[in-house]
């Protein structure tokens, strides 16, 4: 053949298109009898679905427990057109419950579930491993359990921390009852620091079993996905005790002496308020009521916003009266004042013996004469035979000194 047959020969359009036509022939047929070769595909951790199973709890109560796996492995046979492209998570091994009916344990065997593009019907199941899987079916109830917080932290120092203060202090639990059956507990713990000032959190809470092993909350349901804790935080302090003194009869906080058998309590409180308070104040005493000794006891009053933690109600108190004398005199300057219109009194008491206290040369230097007892009768509304202990004692011309004690005269009221 000459170059120049050859060369018409290879510029030949028809020819080349017969060719192409043969290869793209070969092609096909080599890639059709590929594609209907039957392979074989292992898929390792397919999952395990059960299908009625909303349902199943919808309208009977019961709910799947205690599944023996959740994943199986299978090796499957089929065309490689139809599970070439195949993977572990594109199938499903399925157990139908929609015609379960009663608690109990199961078990039951499984199908396969292949995406719409896949030809199930031409699948084979070569190996499975495990072959069933096994099961519980149980009631679903609701349950109420108590909430046990625990505080585990630490306050400042000079702070101390309350009762805590939670709410919900319950928890109700949906779920299976076999589970419900083993809680034991319901507990949240706080573990917070060197606390100075009342905290609030929102703290999560973990269920427990007898043992003391945690329970999951997977596939449970519950009306608060968290305990709402107060820890009260409150400073503590050291506060003296004051006692509140009537002054008078010569007698002032200067010269009087005070004992008290608790001198002073712990009390605690919001900080502020405690800051604020320097001193508890009872009382008070009125120093005209004795002579010169008094001994009694007087109640520690506290607002309700400060605790006290010594639990000490009340305190002893002794007064004694330093640098005063007493003498005794006889009165006889007696008036009224005060007597309501319409009304006439006589006074029955034509003398009276009082009791002065001063310092001595103080009494030394005064008489009966300068004492007047002075009834106030503004108080009348009655006739007859009246008997006021409503009676002033003045002394005239001497300072600080004064009656003590408490003074009664007697009138006849008329009309």
């Amino acid at each position: 053949m000459t170059n120049k047959k050859v060369s018409k020969l290879f510029n030949n359009n028809i020819l080349w298109a017969v060719i192409s036509l043969i290869a793209a022939l070969c092609i096909w047929l080599y890639m059709t009898g590929t594609q209907e070769e039957e392979i074989e595909v292992q898929l390792s951790g397919v999952q395990v679905v059960f299908a009625g199973e909303e349902d199943l709890q919808a309208t009977r109560g019961l709910v799947v427990t205690d599944i023996s796996t959740q994943t199986v492995n299978v090796t499957i046979r089929s065309s490689r057109m139809n599970i070439g492209r195949l993977g572990s998570d594109d199938v499903q091994a399925v157990i139908d419950v929609s015609r379960l009916s009663s608690t109990g344990n199961y078990s039951l065997n499984y199908s396969l579930a292949y995406p719409d593009n896949v030809d199930a019907s031409s699948v084979r199941i070569a190996e499975s491993a495990p072959n069933s899987i096994s099961f519980q079916l149980t009631r679903m109830d609701d349950r109420q359990f108590p909430v046990d917080v625990v505080f585990s932290g630490s306050v400042a120092d000079g702070y101390m921390f309350g009762d805590l203060e939670y709410e919900p202090q319950t928890i109700t639990v949906r779920g299976p009852q076999n589970v419900l059956d083993s809680i034991a507990a319901v507990r949240t713990e706080i573990a917070l620091e060197d606390l100075d000032a009342t905290r609030t959190i929102d703290a999560n809470y973990v269920l427990f079993d007898a043992d003391g092993n945690e329970i999951a909350k997977d596939g449970l349901e519950f009306d608060s996905d968290t305990i709402s804790v107060t820890i009260p935080i409150r400073k503590v302090k050291e506060v003296p005790i004051y006692v509140t003194l009537i002054e008078g009869a010569g007698a002032t906080r200067e010269n009087v002496k005070i004992t008290l058998d608790t001198p002073s309590i712990s009390i605690a409180g919001d900080a502020e308020d405690v800051d604020a308070m320097n001193r508890i104040e009872v009382g008070p005493i009125d120093l005209t009521s004795f002579e010169l000794t008094y001994e009694g006891s007087l109640d520690i009053v506290l607002s309700n916003d400060i605790e006290n933690i010594t639990g000490i109600d009340k305190v002893n108190v002794t007064v004694e009266i330093q640098g005063l004398a007493v003498k005794d005199f006889t009165v006889t300057n007696i008036s009224d004042v005060g007597l309501p219109d319409g009304y006439s009194a006589e006074l029955m008491t034509h003398s009276l013996t009082v009791r002065i206290r001063g310092a001595q040369d103080v009494l030394d230097s005064i008489s009966s004469a300068n004492i007047r007892a002075v009834a106030d009768l503004s108080n009348t509304t009655a006739t007859g035979t009246m008997d006021t202990s409503n009676v002033r004692i003045e002394v005239d011309g001497a300072l600080n000194c004064g009656a003590v004690g408490t003074y009664r005269l007697t009138y006849d009221i008329s009309k």
